[in-house]
């Protein structure tokens, strides 16, 4: 399937999403430092600088990976929730759902989102993908699972317009979904 990535950093997702077999076909970054990174990893990809700018994604993009700014849901940050100034960006995340309708959305952000303000993030999104009729899955993951030399809990929410979401997030556990909405 063909990726649009957008707040790509230096490409975690898209890099992941290659390995898998899947082709990044749009890149979206406004931090110059990690714009060459991704320049250089995806030297063929379309690279745009602001999500602002993005009308809607090209037609065969399937799977939209973004890993929204977390300054405004993290415990380090300011803590003004999912409406302040960076972390409300999410809302150009589904602005863009709502005119391309990718058939998967996957999204990340800090695991502190889901108590800040009671959770408003989390429901506003999950509320969000349900308004536009997907079904989706979340699961807290923690970078020392890796084994790389740090802790970092993230949260995963897959979303998916004709599919269990909840199959590909937890294809590797026996365990249940944290939560999940499915319609219907």
């Amino acid at each position: 399937m063909n990726v649009a990535g957008l707040f790509a950093g230096v490409g975690g997702f898209e890099h992941g999403l290659a390995r898998a077999g899947h082709d990044a076909e749009l890149l979206c970054e406004i931090d110059s430092s990690a714009r060459l990174v991704l320049s250089d990893r995806f030297p063929t990809i379309r690279l745009r600088k602001d999500v602002r700018e993005i009308g809607r994604l090209p037609s065969s993009v399937q799977i939209l990976a973004a890993g929204f700014p977390c300054q405004d849901l993290s415990q380090a940050g300011k803590t003004a929730g999912i409406r302040g100034r960076q972390s409300g960006l999410i809302g150009e995340v589904f602005r863009l759902i709502e005119k391309s309708r990718p058939r998967w959305v996957i999204l990340e952000n800090v695991s502190f989102m889901l108590r800040l303000k009671k959770g408003a993030a989390m429901k506003l999104i999950t509320e969000k993908l349900e308004e536009y009729g997907y079904d989706w899955a979340y699961r807290v993951v923690d970078s020392r699972s890796f084994e790389v030399p740090h802790r970092r809990k993230r949260v995963f929410i897959v979303a998916s317009l004709d599919a269990d979401p909840s199959l590909v997030l937890f294809a590797d556990e026996a365990g249940e979904p944290k939560k999940r909405g499915i319609r219907g």
